[in-house]
């Protein structure tokens, strides 16, 4: 089950991607607080990231990725899909390292996220992660 997943987010999500019409490229900085050990934010830790991403919109679908830096896990990437348009949508982010899944918004240069974890290594042992980003357009 878990190949077949892989699959279709491997065959269909470029293709979704590269129908797109609109797109915009940018690089984004990232802070944030993970829930390590639980679900609750009882115990804390600070996070940051230096991400570049594109976004794609067609009438009304937005998708997109990003990949950069991140502190503490060195590296960090998402895969991203809802709606909206660029400069304003809401949908569910995928970030396959650490492992997260959550809801995802962006209003003008703002980023906003809230994502659910495994508690675990693939999580970098954390439950929850919240996060703001700025983001920098690149022509």
């Amino acid at each position: 089950m878990k190949q077949i997943k892989k699959l279709i987010i491997i065959l269909i999500f470029p293709t979704i991607v590269l129908g797109q019409k609109e797109k915009q490229r940018y690089t984004e900085y990232n802070m944030g607080v993970a829930s390590v050990d639980d679900y609750d934010f009882s115990f804390t830790i600070p996070g940051l990231s230096f991400l570049f991403g594109e976004t794609y919109s067609n009438n009304g679908l937005v998708t997109g990725w990003q990949a950069g830096l991140a502190f503490p896990t060195v590296a960090t990437g998402k895969l991203f899909v809802g709606g909206g348009d660029l400069d304003k949508n809401i949908g569910i982010g995928i970030r396959p390292w650490p492992l997260f899944i959550g809801p995802q918004a962006k209003i003008g240069r703002l980023s906003f996220s809230f994502e659910v974890g495994t508690n675990s290594e693939a999580s970098f042992d954390a439950g929850l992660i919240a996060t703001i980003g700025y983001r920098w357009t690149i022509k």
